[in-house]
């Protein structure tokens, strides 16, 4: 770096990178609760180590938060807390300077469980479970994420209206199992039904 003026110039034995438009192709997943902390997949291009390398989810009142380089084509982040809706994902790489990157993120309200119906199921599995609570996401079934793990298995859930949906029981051994439910196949509840 070389900085001149009418009375001489400075040198510096530092340097400056100039890096090629960070390319952003999506996101997986592609919606997470409102409380944040998902970790989010960015997947894309032009991508190199740095640690000044952030996202940040929405416009405005940035919140960034560090990104984890994982190759050239991937980083992840962990979205902040927003409200619910969708939002741009912005990249930087010096941490002072954002780009959009045209990627969406949507924010939705946290699912809860309160009960089940039937309360109990064969142990051969297939029985539908209506799961009841609240927060559940028509979009999130449309995307293939909308899930429930019934003890340690995961199935895809059926969206029946914001407070119910449907899952059917995998085969198990007899005897109790909680359930959960996922808007993004990533986050469960912990409602401990």
């Amino acid at each position: 770096v070389q900085l001149s003026s009418f009375h001489g110039a400075l040198s510096s034995g530092g340097s400056f990178y100039y890096h090629a438009a960070l390319r952003a192709s999506g996101v997986s997943p592609p919606v997470g609760p409102e409380r944040g902390g998902t970790r989010v997949s960015v997947l894309g291009g032009g991508f190199r180590d740095a640690y000044t390398l952030r996202c940040a989810f929405g416009g405005g009142a940035l919140a960034p938060v560090l990104a984890r380089y994982v190759d050239e084509s991937q980083l992840e982040c962990s979205s902040a807390v927003h409200v619910a809706g969708g939002v741009g994902v912005q990249l930087s790489m010096n941490g002072q300077q954002y780009a959009p990157s045209g990627v969406w993120y949507t924010y939705q309200a946290a699912a809860a469980v309160s009960y089940l119906s039937p309360s109990a199921a064969l142990a051969e599995g297939g029985t539908p479970l209506t799961v009841h609570g609240g927060g559940f996401s028509s979009a999130s079934e449309s995307l293939g994420v909308l899930t429930c793990r019934l003890g340690g298995a995961v199935r895809r859930g059926v969206w029946a209206s914001g407070s119910a949906i449907v899952c059917n029981a995998t085969r198990a051994a007899a005897g109790a199992s909680r359930v959960e439910v996922s808007n993004n196949a990533r986050e469960y509840t912990s409602s401990g039904v």
